[in-house]
């Protein structure tokens, strides 16, 4: 991340996760400085002069890209699962936000940031809906993500949810796979990315018997962001910044694991 005060760009480049980006904030609040973070440079820009919000460069680096960049995942197709969904809300964290919500705007983003890397990406749902229908059995439900990505011939299919336990103390990212070379290599790559970018705890990347991993035929994930009941975790997955930084972290082990 490239921080740039009064216009001037600071040397080096700092590591993105909350924690930074939460002290930059105060000290601005404190100071009276004007500050906006730009997630899709990873770029935050302060206004030490007054408390306006400083402009964006003119420059942007993010739209840089040689053809071969944007071809990175040319012929690879993604299968992208928001968790939950229509009638299922999933876990709500302590203020009210909901699992289902969150799922749903960070697949969004991941979507948009691996077709910008040439990926098909099919959706399970790209809507606030259930995959099959209200009040489906969760067989029926689970089996219909299932079915989406065989029909699509996926390469690849992430399943992205939010943890959730009765102490607001827990707290941590994991990413569980069913066994298998490939999957394995993917939840670690994917596990490493989120960890490292959102500054949560490494909870592991694990071995599960999830529905949705265990009936996929191709290398399947599923990822547990955060814990929604924890309250600054909820903070992160429902804030624009913590989405942005969850699908930028992702889209990142996706490229590791294809090696582009």
């Amino acid at each position: 991340m490239r921080i740039m005060i009064d216009g001037r760009y600071l040397p080096g480049n700092a590591r993105v996760n909350r924690d930074l980006l939460i002290t930059l904030r105060n000290m601005a609040q404190m100071l009276k400085w004007g500050i906006r973070y730009d997630a899709q440079r990873e770029l935050v820009l302060i206004n030490s002069k007054d408390s306006s919000m400083p402009p964006l460069p003119l420059d942007n680096p993010a739209d840089e890209r040689t053809e071969d960049e944007n071809a990175r995942l040319a012929g690879k197709v993604i299968c992208l699962d928001p968790g939950h969904g229509g009638s299922d809300p999933g876990a709500v964290g302590p203020t009210g936000t909901r699992e289902k919500d969150n799922t749903l705007a960070i697949a969004l983003l991941l979507k948009e940031k691996l077709e910008k890397n040439g990926a098909t990406i099919v959706m399970t749902r790209d809507t606030d809906t259930d995959v099959t229908y209200t009040d489906a059995t969760s067989k029926e439900e689970l089996g219909a993500r299932v079915e989406a990505a065989r029909q699509a011939e996926a390469d690849m299919f992430v399943s992205i949810h939010n943890d959730s336990f009765t102490s607001t103390t827990a707290a941590g990212t994991t990413t569980f796979h069913y066994g298998g070379k490939d999957s394995i290599k993917l939840a670690n790559l994917v596990q490493r990315s989120l960890v490292e970018n959102l500054g949560t705890k490494n909870r592991g990347a694990r071995f599960a018997s999830f529905y949705v991993l265990r009936y996929t035929n191709m290398p399947s994930i599923l990822v547990e962001v955060a814990f929604i009941s924890n309250p600054v975790e909820e903070m992160l997955l429902s804030s624009v910044d913590g989405r942005e930084n969850a699908a930028e972290s992702i889209c990142d082990g996706i490229l590791k694991y294809y090696k582009v």
